[in-house]
């Protein structure tokens, strides 16, 4: 069997996703020159890792898949590790992309569980189980996953995660998507000792995520998500204080500089629109053309527009 390769720089600390639809032009077509500007400036800004999740929200072709890879690995170039979405509708799928993303020059693979070959029969744990053993013994790069209740099974308890952990040995870290405190702190008090790093995924309580479980043994080593993406520097300024025990300075700068814009990305009262919104934060700071996307043609209501100008002339984050 061929011998399983590590890579040379962990994924730790700010891993900074790309927006949910990448930037295009107004035809719909990918806009490779926003989307490149973008990616260098997260690298200006500090963090530790990039990703693209389009391989987890199924909406993007393989051809297109295998442009934005290319584009990824092309502007990262070694400076962060780099890690691509390589989800599908089934097993089968998401092996040849894996294998695609692998093959491109990734430091890592993330995916979540394929909507389709979840279970019609007696043994649903065993399904995923094998479906990331499957995934791992096609790869040698490091393999992570969502664990969310967006996507199928839903949140995974810590007997099923255990499982993988011993099937699939390139499963190597998990974004933790939880939606609730409870079941992120199940979740992690089950994976003590775990060799599966946790990442804290969830934007709109990412410092929580951090300060409830800072004091374990396998606390959290980063953070992800499509807000780190927006606001780079906040989140490698907040990480910083973590990792130098300045919890109150942590809390600080997430809830003057983070939280805000948080409340009207997430805020259930905006209909939770991150699929537009980190789009209009990037076209006002100039790092994009449009606020458009490729699926959707409402865009951002004129009242976000301006609350989106408010926080940005009021918090002033870094851009």
């Amino acid at each position: 069997m061929e011998e399983k390769i590590m890579p040379k720089k962990p994924i730790e600390g700010v891993a900074a996703l790309a927006t949910k639809y990448l930037p295009c032009k107004e035809d719909g077509e990918l806009d490779k020159e926003s989307f490149r500007r973008h990616l260098r400036w997260m690298i200006e800004k500090g963090v530790d890792a990039i990703g693209v999740n389009a391989g987890a929200d199924f909406h993007y072709s393989d051809a297109e898949r295998k442009e934005i890879t290319k584009i990824l690995v092309d502007e990262v170039n070694g400076k962060v590790p780099c890690y691509m979405g390589a989800s599908a509708f089934d097993t089968e799928t998401a092996v040849k992309r894996a294998k695609e993303v692998q093959d491109a020059g990734t430091d890592a693979i993330f995916m979540t569980g394929p909507p389709i070959d979840h279970p019609l029969g007696s043994d649903p744990v065993n399904d995923i189980v094998e479906h990331f053993h499957r995934v791992s013994e096609a790869v040698s790069i490091p393999v992570g996953f969502y664990n969310t209740p967006s996507a199928w099974p839903g949140v995974m308890p810590p007997e099923t995660i255990r499982k993988i952990e011993k099937a699939a040995p390139m499963v190597q870290f998990v974004k933790a998507g939880p939606r609730d405190m409870m079941s992120y702190t199940t979740m992690v008090n089950g994976m003590v000792e775990s060799r599966i790093k946790i990442i804290a995924g969830k934007s709109y309580f990412q410092f929580h995520q951090l300060h409830s479980m800072w004091d374990k043994p396998n606390r959290p080593v980063g953070l992800t998500g499509y807000i780190a993406g927006v606001l780079p520097a906040e989140h490698v300024l907040m990480w910083k204080e973590f990792k130098s025990g300045n919890i109150d300075k942590a809390r600080h700068i997430w809830q003057l500089k983070i939280l805000p814009l948080v409340d009207l990305m997430y805020g259930f009262q905006f209909g939770w629109t991150e699929d537009i919104m980190p789009q209009e934060v990037l076209k006002q700071m100039g790092l994009i053309k449009t606020s458009r996307t490729p699926h959707s043609t409402k865009g951002v209501g004129e009242y976000l527009k301006k609350e989106i100008g408010k926080y940005l002339e009021q918090v002033k984050p870094e851009y």
